[in-house]
């Protein structure tokens, strides 16, 4: 495992192939919210168009079982005294927090924090949603993990009461109770776990036209309240890489994970813009020449984690697929050669119905005319729909979305 590196590819993978158990002490992740929202945004002078997803097609007890899997994996990376941080809004937060303390177990739970904020809201029948939600768990039930209180300021009717000074009770040398007196506002009131934070407006200047961007204002309250200096902080969605820049400019070490390859490039830049040298990059989209020179279970299995799909559980025997689409499961197929032809394409045919599946996907470095006029046949025979990508064509994409 290595520190301050970013790595490409769906975390569950990049978990079990490249982390440590017990190695990081603070985890924030911000994952997609269930919410069937896409966004298309332009970066940058160059006006280059990016698509990023935050949409989940299926049941919500699919996306539970996605996140929660991934959770469960992040929880064995932790060390005793670490913490982690699961960014959600209204749509499920609920219904995880019941799968957190299942595996954290309820002592571990240590705040579920709301991050409330203003912004313009169409009128309805209900009372605006205007907040997040964070929950706050620990790794070790014992009290064991790091924490260093925050304040925030005193309320004006504080202030007035005390009229500068404010009184406390302690324990005197001699073992009896005196009175103390402090400056109000050296420190403040002991942080609360509601966080009225802006977001940021579209000047902000930290804002890098991510649609769910956080403001590192929140993301420091989190990373400063659960590490010690040089403390290893981990975001396994990063993202735009709030979190990552956030760590990289309070002195910790990082490492982040996104399955888009875009992503991962303007987090690159962003970090280094915020001092970070030499960030390295792994498992990132190879060239077609090395996609080509790869073996053939490597290469399957680099295909299908990038365009997010689930390995076969089978091995052998698997008539022909190699994967699923991750809700709809929708087989896939990934061929390593140039002139997949007519003969593939009806052999896929069999094997997409014999899953009674209306739709596969077919993922190959080339296509010939005969195949893409049997798909097409198929179809108009009221067949499942077969969809041909050439592979070195959705990575030069960056952001394969349609095999979601």
């Amino acid at each position: 495992m290595s520190e301050n590196t970013l790595y490409c590819g769906d975390n569950l993978d990049i978990i079990a192939r490249y982390m440590r158990p017990e190695s990081i002490d603070l985890i924030y992740i911000d994952p997609p919210f269930f919410s069937s929202r896409q966004y298309e945004v332009i970066f940058g002078d160059a006006q280059e168009r990016r698509a990023f997803e935050d949409r989940w097609k299926g049941e919500r007890y699919h996306y539970l079982e996605w996140l929660s899997a991934r959770v469960a994996k992040m929880r064995e990376l932790l060390r005793p005294t670490g913490s982690i941080y699961v960014h959600l809004d209204w749509h499920v937060v609920h219904y995880m927090k019941v799968e957190m303390d299942r595996i954290f177990g309820n002592d571990c739970f240590r705040n579920e924090i709301v991050w409330c904020y203003r912004r313009w809201s169409a009128a309805a029948k209900q009372f605006q949603r205007l907040h997040d939600t964070i929950l706050f768990y620990s790794r070790s039930s014992q009290g064991m993990n790091t924490f260093h209180v925050l304040h925030e300021p005193y309320t004006e009717g504080t202030l007035r009461r005390w009229k500068g000074i404010k009184r406390h009770t302690t324990i005197g040398p001699d073992k009896t109770l005196i009175q103390v007196e402090d400056t109000v506002g050296v420190k403040g009131a002991n942080m609360g776990d509601v966080w009225p934070i802006s977001i940021l407006n579209a000047n902000a200047k930290e804002r890098l036209g991510y649609p769910t961007q956080k403001p590192e204002a929140l993301l420091q309250r989190m990373i400063q309240a659960s590490t010690d200096q040089d403390a290893l902080v981990a975001d396994f969605f990063c993202g735009c890489g709030t979190a990552l820049a956030v760590a990289q400019k309070l002195g910790r070490r990082w490492i982040g994970c996104d399955v888009s390859p875009t992503a991962l490039r303007i987090v690159k830049e962003r970090l280094e813009r915020a001092g970070a040298h030499k960030v390295a990059m792994v498992n990132y989209p190879r060239s077609e020449g090395e996609l080509r020179l790869m073996k053939p279970f490597e290469f399957q299995n680099y295909v299908i984690n990038f365009v997010q799909g689930v390995q076969s559980p089978r091995f052998s025997g698997d008539f022909g697929i190699d994967g699923y689409t991750l809700f709809h499961r929708f087989p896939i197929q990934v061929k390593q050669q140039d002139h997949v032809g007519r003969p593939e394409v009806q052999k896929f045919d069999s094997a997409i119905r014999r899953e009674h599946k209306t739709k596969g996907y077919m993922l190959g470095l080339g296509f010939t005319r005969p195949a893409y006029d049997e798909a097409a046949r198929i179809k108009m025979d009221k067949g499942p729909e077969i969809v041909m990508h050439k592979i070195q064509e959705l990575i030069a994409a960056g952001e394969p979305v349609e095999i979601l």
